[in-house]
């Protein structure tokens, strides 16, 4: 069963390409645009290779050993052996597992805003009436040391937060309560009684998607 499985997967999916800008190789050296690096940082969510599953445009899941995302080239890797591998065929949503069995979702299809296209991929932070979608993207700084002979590249993962409302409008939040009703047409006056009992923190994940929960019943 597992080499029939390994076969499917090498069948679905393939290695990486010249087309490529960000590669590490089996042997643990980094290619930046086809030089060789040295890295400071990561652009992989997860940092290191977890268990998922992939779904792919006809519905069809497959779950997945060994999957990450690169938040540089918007594409999903996946590792067999030493290899690490890119996906090619058309993914339209991926997960991969978190502590305690709970799963990150990523999905792409979403309206096109700012840089990003309906190609591209956002984690799933919350989902109701209205959906807050979080992306990441690597960007890169040469640190390398003056006259320096080695070319060192620091990758730092900046996140955006953008709401995805019932009509398929997309904009742009902060993690704050005025951003969050106004992208959603609310008035203070609607969350003052639970405001004012929970005093949630908008900073901290839990109490953020407590209040998405909350503004999700209005």
């Amino acid at each position: 069963m597992k080499k029939i499985a390994s076969f499917l997967i090498i069948c679905l999916l393939s290695y990486h390409t010249k087309a490529q800008s960000y590669l590490e190789t089996p042997d643990g050296r980094v290619l930046f645009d086809g030089h060789e690096v040295n890295v400071e940082g990561t652009v992989y969510i997860p940092q290191e290779f977890k268990k998922g599953y992939l779904k792919f445009s006809n519905e069809r899941k497959m779950t997945i050993p060994q999957v990450r995302f690169n938040s540089y080239d918007n594409r999903i890797e996946f590792k067999e052996g030493k290899e690490e591998k890119v996906l090619t065929l058309p993914i339209v949503e991926f997960g991969f597992e978190e502590a305690a069995g709970s799963m990150r979702v990523f999905k792409k299809g979403f309206p096109a805003i700012d840089r990003q296209n309906d190609g591209t991929f956002y984690e799933i932070a919350f989902d109701g009436k209205f959906k807050l979608l979080k992306y990441f993207k690597a960007h890169k700084f040469d640190v390398s040391g003056y006259n320096s002979a080695t070319k060192t590249m620091k990758f730092d993962i900046n996140e955006t937060l953008y709401l995805l409302k019932s009509d398929n409008t997309i904009v742009k939040v902060k993690k704050d309560k005025k951003s969050l009703l106004e992208a959603l047409g609310k008035d203070e006056s609607a969350v003052k009684d639970w405001w004012s009992k929970e005093k949630p923190n908008l900073k901290n994940e839990t109490d953020l998607k407590a209040f998405l929960a909350y503004l999700d019943t209005l």
